[in-house]
């Protein structure tokens, strides 16, 4: 929302233009009655909602890329040698992908 709703000079699109919506089915909704032109939304649930509903198409063009860290103070090498390894764990085992099919759907 934040994005799409920032002046045009910045690369949005206007208060005016933008509706907020308080989760993605609510915003794929709207878009399937015709409420609103297009839902800006992350790429796996729009995965999910576009598999669950014909008519619907992911477009080509990114809106905006995010990028998530885990801020670790500078010396700690324990704990980023234990986060890493967990998480390295987690994605080797399914766990990361066992919560993204369970969370990030289109419901």
């Amino acid at each position: 929302y934040t994005y799409a709703s920032d002046t045009p000079e910045n690369g949005g699109y206007g208060e005016d233009a933008v509706i907020g919506f308080d989760n993605g089915l609510s915003a794929v909704q709207a878009l399937k009655n015709g409420q609103v032109d297009c839902v800006i939304i992350d790429n796996a649930p729009a995965q999910s909602f576009v598999a669950e509903n014909p008519g619907l198409k992911i477009l080509d063009t990114e809106w905006v890329t995010e990028d998530y860290a885990i801020g670790v103070a500078k010396g700690n090498t324990a704990l980023l040698d234990a986060i890493n390894g967990a998480l390295a764990e987690l994605i080797a085992d399914g766990t990361v992908q066992g919560i993204i099919d369970t969370y990030i759907t289109a419901e």
